[in-house]
This record gives C-alpha cells, structure tokens and sequence, in this order.
C-alpha cells in the first residue's frame, strides 16, 4: 500500500510539474524562514545553559527604593553582603564577587595589547563551567596578583603551540601600566553559549585593594553569583531571609537584595517597579509565533494550490474511486503526496540555511551552527516535516477525498459555499499576518529611526574618544595643546564617563533643604575644563570649567532635572555638598540623554576632577581619515608602542541598540516573505478561481467584454478580501505596536501612515498578484475554453 502511494504520488508530481513546483518554492520558503528562526531561538534559550551547577546558581539581584517614588532593579551589590551569606546562611556555599566587565592594556616584553574581562573571587572556575586547559580550579585565583587567560590569549603572546612551553606559567604581565600579573591558568575560550564573554580573570582582592570603597554597605559597585549547597531548597523562604540582609547593616536607605536564578539572567532582565517584566523572552516569543505563522502561511498555500488543481484531479479521484478507493485510502494519499513534498522542501531548505548561515549570523552577532550529528536538529526538522506536512495535507485530503462520484463522473462537479468560504477565510487569514509583521516592522524602523536622529542634547557627531593611557594622562595639558594644534581638531576635553551611557550614581549629593528622608540617585560626571564645549551640550545658566578660574576645583555644574529635584529655580552660586566635599554650582546645562531612550531624563552632576577622567573626547571636522591620522600621531608621542584605539561616540550609541536593529532587521526580512507566501496563495486562489469560471470568461469575450473589464471582474472579490484582512489586522497590529513602544520612555509616534502604507502595500501587492493571474484568463482564446460546448 505505502509503495502504491508513493508511486501515485511521484506521478502526480511530474504530471502538473508547474503546482509541483510552485508548491515546494512556497513551503522551502517558508521552512528556510521558520527554521532559521528557530536556531535563533535555541541559540537564544541556551545562553548560560552549560553550566555544570545550572540547577545551583543564582545571580543576587537588589531591589531599592528611588525616591521613594518608585522601585530600581539592579546587579549591583554591596561587597560586605557576600560574607555575611558565606558565613550565616549555611544552604549558600560560595558568593562569588564579580566586577564589571574592565579593559586593560596588557604588556609582556615589548608587545602591547588591550583585553577585555572581569576580576572575580577565587571560586570562580570552580562554580562556573569555564574549563581550565591549564590549572587547578580550586587554586588558580589564590594570589592576590594572578591572572588566569584565555586559550585566545596565550595564542597571541606564545603562538600556537602555547601549550608546550614550559615557561608560560609563572610568566608576568604587566597591566595598565601597574603592577606585574603572574599568570596561573589557561581558560578554554568561552563558548558562544556563554552571555559572559572574556579574555582574562584577575583576582578580586586586587580590586579590593585599589577601590576601598567597595567596602561600605552603601556603596554597590560589584556583581554577586551565588552558588547553593546540592539539595532541594526552598528557594522562596531563601528569599524572604536574604531580602532584609543589606538594610539590617545599612539602614540609610531601603534596599532589599534577592536571588534569581542564574540562567535565567540573559532571557528575563527587565524589571518594573521592583517586578519582572520580561526581557529578551518577549522577542524569543515574538519571533515564535513569527515562526509558526510562516509554517500555517506556507501550508495554507499548499491547501489553495491543492484544490485551485482539484477540477485537473478529479477524474482521477472519480475513476479511482470506482475501481473500490475508500475515502480513507484517498485521504491517506494525498497526506502522503503533502507530507513528501514537505521532505523535499525541507531537504533543499536545510542546505539553503547552510549556505545563508554566515550570512545570518553576521546580521544577528550570533555563532550558530548546523549540528548534522545534534539529535535536537534533526528532531526540529522532523517536527517541522511532520507539523506542516500534516497541516498542509489536512484540508486537501478531506477536500478531494470528499468529491461526488455520481457529479465527478458527469462532468458537473462544483463547490459547495462552505468551502468557497474556507479557502477565502485562509486567504485573509495569510493576509492578516502579513499586514500584522508589515505594520510591526515599520512601527521597529521608525522607532529605530526617531532613536537614531533625535536630539540627545548631546553632539555626537564628529566626536571620537580614547582611553587616557600614563604617557597622557601625566601630560595632558601638553597633549591637549598639541591636539588643539591640529587643524582638524576642534576640541579636547576629558571625563569619567561616556555622556550617554553613563553608569556612576550616588545618594551621596546634599544641598540646603533636601529632605532627610530622600533617597534619589544622582549620576556623577568626573570632568576636565571644556567639556561642555567638546560634547556640544547647551549651557543654559553660568559657565563651563574654566582655568582662569583657579578655584573650581569646588565647583559643580548641574542638568535641569538635578535642578528640578534640588527645587532650585536660580541654582548658578548655591551651595552643593558631593561626597563631603562642599562647593558651588557655576553652571546649568541643558538635559541630555545619560542613559538609554528606555529610561526617563536623570538628575547629573559634574565635578572638576582630572584626576578621575579616564576618557579623552576630541571633537573634529575636516577629513576624518587625515584628522585619525593626525590623532594617532599625537597619542603616539606619549605613548610610544601602544595600540592606537579609539570609539566614534556615535557608534557607540548606535551599539546600545544592537538588539533593537538586529530585531528589526530581522522582522523586515520576514515580513517580506510572509507577504511573498501569501502572494503565492492568492496565485493559488486566483488560479482556482479561474478555473472555475474559463467558460463564463469566454462567452463574456465572444460578447464584447474587455480585458480590462474581465480583470476587474475577476479581481474584485479579492479586493474584499483584502479589505477584511486589513480590517482584522490594523487593531491587533495597532495593540502590539503601541505595547511595544511603551517600553520606551521616548518614542517615535504611532502614526495613521504606519497602517496606510502597509494597507496599500498590502492592496497593491494582491491586486498585482491576482491581476496577472486574471489578464492571462481575459486575453486567452475563448474559443480554447468553448472548444467541447
């Protein structure tokens, strides 16, 4: 029985060669689509996966109070907490302090380079599953001045064969310049299903020692992972213990710690209010579904061509079933024609993803690879085959398998209203979904767009900066004068922070009238004179730092939401108290964007001090290659030998979106095939419908009726059908785009031209579609079609 359905289903294949094909393009279409999805999603849920104590590790997370307005959620933890866990909680077996990401200039005879990775607690590589090519997990991070490297690393100071020489462990580094690093350890390379990403690990104790600070229950300047003892905790009652931890040794402010599990970090990362909210789940969601209705869209082609073909199969179901076919055996063949069509589509779908995956993960910063030997591949696949085979096949089997034999036999075969009705409703169901992606990839782009122009209070164009090494850093009014010497170089200035991804806050901020009891956190800018000047931020009231004033080491200048919350109307010569320090604000800026377009305006204060700007800003105009040229020059003047890197600052700020571009580009992508597939339905519809009415369309022509006129004849039903979809659409569309935009604090407006266009995007396409399928019919010889009356 198999044998005779695959031969039946061979021969139909090659007898209507054109549905044939049409078929497989929709369905490799739309499985190349769902597939790379798909990888993307499973790339996406096992980030922090592989973690051998996955089950064990919780990231410590801090709930406070801003204001007491509302509640902040964050990472950033209180050195001392992590003791009191190791010592008083005894479900906890290690809290490992970890900073944040650092970059450092590595040194080892006469080569430079810079590296990028973390200082953490010497459990590190014990409760992380980072394996160690060289060293003992347990021991590697014991000296205060160890550093552990990665496998890339050691290639870059031993070469390829680092692994045979004797001499790399105990070797030095010397870093930033500073203290000497004796390499203990070799790290395998992180896996790209690693969220952290790294090239060395310091011990944390020689963060300790240089950052006192971090000592103070008030200050929260570290990331915490806590690993639990094996066993079967409740992790809630944990909870309800550790959450008062931090206020019971600092009752300054309300601050509550808690634990989240530690792979669920990557996935679930916003928080509301003190509440999860979600986080890059909503896109895993999202393209999900996205997945699925490119697979429903893809086999409800399959169903409109199947029965578009159904007047050419029709004998052949009849004839069959006088020879004794059941229904059954009938629907079981044309299940097995879908489910083979979908086996060849997917066959040439998988080698189609092979080729476009470089492509792919350039486009997605991802690392994705086709495991031929993965059991979880080729279940994907399979599942796949199986979902849209079996979809796709459902209709047509009971469709044709249901023909009249009495009515197939007298050539007076019709359709009943029921199922003229069905196809139509999967026509605007396809469409639905197309104008869905194409008013939420337009509702991304504009987003994405008003992000990228709007003014941010800030120049970023024309702005570049670099790190201020030792040979700057202790000459640096010289450097400066040598830069303002280039013509090309407009100006130079320094702080401690990028302007607009700024990361140091503090309660720390006192002024006259300030309520005891608040508790509002105020960005700190470390800065030099002309910084105002060198970020082209507006000055409002006052002055900038300046050198003919000899006194501003005192000095503040404020944004207008610091004003606002201090309720200075006047704030240029009244006091300000930072950090002890007492002093006056000379200036009021302009608010500019410190954080992300998620976030609302934040309070800023900027300090005189040099000695704490690590970052050197120079503004330029001109060529920007001859003005590169002409900088490197210069730094290279006082650093002789080190690695000349620099930032765009408005490339930096494009980064900070990354997730955002990359998700829309990836939803234009598939908003564009959803539109291709349903195209293909509405051909399948058209066609079916054409064929329906080939007489009625010659005895039309033999009495004078136009081409013109027949097209639009033959068009208009599925104009309706538009219409509806796009009536069904647009609210929904309308729902998901504005929830979207609201995550944002500042957002481009939901216009009427977002739906317009996709309206008549959408329109024009079909019309396009179904009116080359219909100028065929109208300009053929009607005499063809009247041929057997």
């Amino acid at each position: 029985m198999l044998r005779n359905y695959l031969l039946t289903a061979l021969r139909s294949f090659v007898k209507y060669k054109g549905y044939t094909i049409i078929n497989v393009l929709g369905l490799t279409v739309g499985i190349v689509s769902s597939l790379l999805i798909l990888l993307w999603i499973q790339d996406e849920v096992q980030k922090n996966r592989f973690h051998e104590n996955e089950a064990t590790l919780y990231q410590v997370m801090r709930n406070m109070e801003m204001g007491g307005r509302e509640i902040g959620t964050t990472i950033s933890v209180p050195k001392p907490l992590a003791e009191v866990l190791e010592q008083e909680y005894p479900e906890i077996e290690h809290a490992e302090l970890i900073t944040w990401k650092q970059e450092f200039l590595f040194q080892l005879d006469d080569k430079y380079t810079r590296e990028e990775g973390y200082s953490a607690g010497d459990a590190f590589f014990e409760i992380l599953s980072y394996p160690l090519l060289i060293g003992d997990p347990a021991t590697v991070l014991d000296d205060t001045y160890s550093v552990v490297i990665s496998e890339n690393l050691a290639i870059k100071y031993f070469g390829e064969d680092w692994s045979s020489d004797p001499q790399l462990i105990g070797q030095s580094f010397k870093i930033d310049n500073g203290n000497l690093f004796k390499i203990t350890g070799v790290f395998a390379n992180p896996g790209p299903n690693s969220s952290m990403q790294f090239d060395f690990i310091l011990n944390i104790e020689e963060f300790i020692l240089r950052n006192d600070w971090v000592e103070h229950w008030g200050n929260n300047g570290l990331q915490m992972i806590a690993k639990l003892h094996e066993g079967d905790y409740d992790i809630d009652a944990l909870n309800s213990r550790v959450l008062e931890e931090i206020m019971r040794h600092d009752v300054d402010y309300v601050s509550k710690a808690f634990l989240q599990p530690y792979h669920e970090r990557y996935l679930y990362s916003n928080y509301e209010n003190g509440k999860l909210i979600g986080g890059r789940i909503d896109y895993v969601k999202i393209f999900f579904v996205v997945a699925i209705f490119i697979l429903v869209i893809a086999s409800i082609n399959f169903m409109n061509l199947s029965t578009a073909r159904s007047t050419l199969r029709a004998k052949e179901i009849g004839v069959r079933k006088v020879l004794g076919a059941q229904k059954s055996s009938l629907g079981a063949q044309f299940m097995m024609e879908s489910v083979l069509l979908t086996l060849l589509a997917m066959l040439i779908s998988v080698g189609i993803v092979y080729v476009l995956l470089p492509t792919f993960n350039t486009l997605t910063d991802k690392n994705i690879v086709i495991d031929f030997t993965s059991p979880e591949f080729w279940l994907l696949t399979g599942g796949i085959v199986l979902f849209t085979g079996l979809l796709s096949g459902s209709y047509p089997a009971f469709f044709l398998s249901s023909f009249n034999l009495l009515h197939v036999l007298k050539g007076t075969l019709k359709h009943t209203r029921s199922a003229t009705f069905f196809r139509k409703g999967l026509v605007v169901f396809q469409f639905a979904i197309s104008i869905l992606l194409i008013i939420g990839t337009m509702t991304v782009y504009r987003q994405i767009d008003y992000i990228m122009n709007k003014s941010l209070g800030v120049d970023k164009e024309h702005v570049l900066y670099v790190l201020s090494e030792a040979g700057i850093k202790d000459h640096f009014e010289t450097y400066k004068n040598d830069l303002m010497s280039l013509p090309e170089v407009e100006a130079v200035s320094r702080s401690s922070q990028n302007p607009l991804s700024a990361g140091s806050n503090t309660f720390g901020v006192q002024w006259e009238g300030k309520d005891p009891d608040s508790r509002d956190l105020i960005y700190i800018f470390h800065g030099d004179f002309d910084w105002i000047e060198t970020m082209g931020i507006e000055l409002l009231e006052g002055r900038d730092f300046s050198s003919n004033f000899p006194y501003d080491s005192s000095s503040y200048i404020i944004n207008e939401t610091a004003a606002k919350l201090m309720e200075m109307d006047d704030p240029v010569g009244q006091g300000l108290n930072v950090w002890g320090t007492e002093g006056t604000i000379v200036g009021l800026v302009k608010d500019f964007h410190l954080e992300s377009m998620y976030e609302e305006l934040k309070p800023m204060v900027l300090r005189f001090d040099p000695d704490n700007a690590d970052l050197n800003f120079i503004r330029i105009s001109g060529d920007t290659k001859t003005a590169i040229s002409e900088i490197e020059e210069v730094y290279h003047k006082y650093n002789p030998g080190l690695p000349f890197d620099y930032v765009f600052l408005d490339q930096a700020y494009a980064e900070d979106y990354q997730s955002e571009t990359v998700i829309g580009s990836l939803a234009n992508y598939f908003a564009a095939i959803a539109v291709f597939i349903s195209c293909l339905g509405l051909l399948g519809l058209a066609s079916f419908t054409v064929s329906q009415r080939t007489k009625e369309i010659g005895v039309r022509k033999v009495l004078g009726a136009s081409v013109v006129g027949l097209v639009l004849m033959l068009s208009k039903d599925f104009t309706r059908l538009i219409i509806i979809a796009f009536v069904i659409a647009a609210p929904i569309a309308y729902y998901f785009a504005a929830e979207w935009l609201d995550r944002f604090e500042f957002k481009a407006d939901l216009g009427y031209q977002v739906f317009l266009i996709s309206g008549i995007g959408a329109f024009l396409t079909a019309a396009i579609t179904v009116g080359y399928r219909s100028a065929r019919a109208a300009m053929a010889n009607p005499s063809t079609s009247l041929r057997d009356e």
